[in-house]
């Protein structure tokens, strides 16, 4: 039985953050339809910015988390601007611009930061631990669970509540009438990019104390977002922490009962089962732009 509770910790706070991880990406895509084959390198960037914070200038790991929350959507504008001059279909350009930039990336941190396997490992401690049912919540898991969820809520919150979250959820659903509704949707796309831009920040530190970071490991990271994406559906927050979960429970257990090395291997299953089952993705085929 505490397996199985473990497995729901560790799967909720992974899941969770996969919902982070997806959420700026489903932004930024829904808003500008800018294909980002490069999201997860910046993630990695704010990764490689924390852990020099940390591990060079003594910072506490949370204290990381403010600077690159200042210093990402900053890059992410620069992303943006360097998209606006790619010509149309802007859809595929994009993805082709992206992927050679995300190649470009991942050999400059090769030069700047080596090969070397990198991981942020501030002192662990166990957050809560109940020894009757051998359930233990370790200070990273909570701060994952936490962190992720505050963010969501607040997207959520945003999207829903705010005039200037209506005024993106109008461009995502359709920007040409968005348009002609008089809404300036230039300076939505701006606004998606920043938005992005924090998010990335925000899971940068959390991707480098979770995982790896390394070169060539922003690929993983975007897969997360585009795999968690597919399963929602654009923009749609409370169907990305849905995807979240499922993916990060399933890559749980996976590596509860068959090892770590086969959490991809699930989470590749995991999304071919619900393109052929559910193509139209987890909000069905009538709110899929629903945030």
């Amino acid at each position: 039985m505490w397996r199985w509770t473990q497995i729901l910790v560790a799967g909720g706070a992974l899941g969770s953050f996969y919902a982070l991880v997806a959420l700026g990406f489903s932004l930024i895509f829904g808003v500008t339809h800018a294909f980002n084959l490069a999201y997860g390198e910046f993630i990695l960037l704010s990764g490689y910015l924390a852990y020099f914070l940390w591990k060079s200038w003594g910072l506490p790991f949370y204290g990381t988390i403010p600077v690159c929350l200042v210093v990402m959507p900053g890059a992410a504008l620069l992303l943006h601007l360097f998209l606006r001059r790619v010509r149309s279909p802007f859809e595929i350009n994009s993805l082709v611009a992206t992927f050679g930039l995300a190649l470009v990336l991942q050999n400059l941190m090769l030069a700047l930061f080596s090969a070397d396997y990198r991981l942020i490992q501030p002192e662990a401690f166990p957050f809560l631990h109940l020894p009757a049912t051998g359930l233990t919540i370790t200070d990273k898991q909570f701060g994952l669970l936490t962190f992720s969820l505050a963010a969501t809520l607040l997207v959520h919150l945003l999207l829903r509540h705010t005039f200037l979250g209506k005024a993106l959820r109008a461009t995502i659903q359709e920007r040409e009438a968005a348009e002609l509704a008089g809404i300036n949707v230039n300076r939505m796309g701006w606004l998606a990019f920043a938005f992005g831009g924090l998010l990335i920040g925000l899971a940068g530190p959390m991707y480098g104390q979770t995982m790896y970071i390394y070169p060539a490991g922003g690929v993983e990271a975007t897969l997360i977002a585009i795999t968690i994406t597919i399963f929602a559906g654009v923009g749609r927050t409370r169907s990305l922490l849905l995807g979240g979960w499922l993916v990060g429970l399933a890559e749980a257990a996976a590596a509860m009962w068959l090892g770590g090395s086969w959490k991809e291997l699930v989470s590749a299953l995991l999304l071919i089962t619900l393109l052929v089952v559910r193509p139209s993705g987890l909000a069905g085929r009538d709110g899929n732009h629903k945030p």
